[in-house]
């Protein structure tokens, strides 16, 4: 199945450590589509890394940036993974209503926890207990469910999780 301009960009939400760079990247090798790390994006942008930029202009200052930098990305790639706090801007998230295909990825707290809780290169992460990053994955669940146009479960191997968003997309 080859992917019409209607279905593009595809764009991943959802928690930190759910898999969107991961399955972003496969589905655009698989696809043949042009992919980009919105967190990538904005260290060449701004010269500078996520946690350097939270240091300097705080949480609140990077959803600016990551606004700015999301508007860019969706006229230019076909594939966008954004971050796990994407929804936290309402400009962010009101941008993110208006397109058709934005989908979650989502798994449990453990295996969220698991797969970061020693990367340092998440500074909303950082020295958080497994409870705190739950409380923070539950503040952000009902944005993530009010604009994904599918919720697929990232526990899964990328193949079936790839499978998932295909056959999924093809239907729409």
């Amino acid at each position: 199945m080859q992917l019409n301009a209607k279905q593009l960009p595809i764009i991943f939400i959802g928690f930190m450590g759910t898999g969107k760079s991961t399955i972003g990247e496969f589905l655009s090798l698989e696809k043949q589509l042009t992919f980009i790390d919105l967190d990538a994006y904005i260290e060449i942008k701004e010269n500078k890394t996520i946690p350097k930029i939270f240091e300097q202009i705080g949480e609140s200052g990077f959803r600016n940036l990551e606004y700015k930098y999301l508007k860019q990305c969706i006229s230019k790639y076909d594939v966008i993974s954004t971050g796990g706090g994407v929804i936290e801007n309402v400009d962010s998230l009101n941008l993110l209503k208006q397109i058709k295909n934005v989908i979650w990825l989502d798994c449990t707290i453990e295996t969220i926890h698991r797969r970061i809780e020693n990367d340092p290169h998440r500074p909303n992460a950082k020295n958080k207990t497994k409870n705190q990053l739950k409380n923070l994955y539950l503040s952000r669940v009902s944005r993530y469910n009010e604009i994904a146009f599918m919720k697929v479960n990232s526990e899964k191997t990328i193949k079936e999780i790839y499978d998932s968003i295909i056959n999924h997309l093809s239907c729409g």
